[in-house]
């Protein structure tokens, strides 16, 4: 029961500044949780490395598999805390490409707005009397 002094209200912000994370994969449960941007770090990290791998893989093949899991595991917990203007990596990438995929004038009613281009005007003044200036009245 509330009074007539009390306001009932609730407040999620908590639970949003968590970030979502993901821990099951396919019915496999992860040794850990891990959020959008460490999947991507550890997949691009892994990507380059399989990219590049005549460059690097010159060790023996049990180094060359320690480099493989261990360059994407400290790419992963390298960005598990990154936070640019309060957002994660990827929902900053978002607003970036949002923010580049908007028209520079904006939008009105959900098409890009145009400026009306310019028209050349042409007016004539006429100007109405007998030219001349009354002194009298300028004394």
């Amino acid at each position: 029961m509330h009074t007539d002094d009390e306001v009932a209200c609730r407040s999620y912000t908590h639970a949003r500044r968590y970030p979502w994370v993901i821990g099951r994969i396919g019915g496999w449960q992860l040794p850990t949780q891990l959020t959008l941007a460490q999947v991507a770090a550890m997949g691009a990290a892994l990507g380059v490395l399989v990219a590049t791998r005549a460059l690097w893989a010159h060790l023996p093949r049990v180094a060359n598999l320690a480099v493989e899991v261990t360059l994407p595991g400290l790419a992963a917990w390298s960005v598990r805390h990154v936070r640019m203007e309060g957002r994660s990596p990827l929902r900053a990438m978002a607003g970036m490409v949002s923010f580049l995929a908007t028209p520079r004038l904006g939008r009105l009613h959900g098409r890009p707005y145009r400026d009306t281009p310019p028209v050349l005007v042409r007016n004539r003044i006429f100007v109405a009397g007998n030219g001349h200036v009354d002194r009298a009245c300028h004394r």
